[in-house]
């Protein structure tokens, strides 16, 4: 599920995303830097990867739109920044550079979900083999990985 998509339905995952925020950084360090070197990232574990780290269209339009909000809300609700342009243009960044903090953890959060989860196998999880990387997330970043019910 994309991040639209998770504050639309007002699922808890951009919440969960957010408080894991720390567990997360560490995690996608963990795969752009041991991991790859130890080569327990296979080609289509990178091309995940690859595609969590483009935004999606959808998110930047929001952070635009966000960023046009902000900027014409505060034109009108506090005319004297009209005087001090920087500090328009810093405060109107701020709610799109949340934004965009927040579609990119989520991201990376659903990322880390998708890598750590067992594959093949039967649907219940019994005989799903786990890749190397799967079960070294699991150990590293176990934590985060944890649905909200299990913590």
């Amino acid at each position: 599920m994309g991040v639209m998509e998770d504050w639309v339905s007002g699922s808890g995952s951009l919440v969960d995303s957010w408080r894991h925020r720390g567990g997360i950084v560490r995690c996608m360090r963990y795969l752009h830097g041991p991991a790859a070197q130890a080569g327990i990232v296979d080609d289509g574990d990178k091309y995940n990867m690859e595609e969590a780290m483009n935004p999606p269209l959808a998110l930047i339009a929001g952070a635009a739109a966000t960023y046009v909000s902000a900027n014409m809300g505060l034109r009108r609700a506090v005319p004297s920044l009209l005087t001090r342009p920087l500090v328009l243009q810093l405060a109107a960044c701020a709610p799109a550079g949340f934004l965009i903090v927040l579609g990119g953890l989520s991201s990376c959060h659903s990322l880390l979900l998708v890598l750590a989860r067992p594959r093949g196998g039967a649907a219940d999880g019994a005989g799903d083999a786990a890749s190397p990387l799967g079960r070294e997330l699991r150990a590293r970043c176990g934590d985060v990985l944890l649905p909200p019910s299990a913590r």
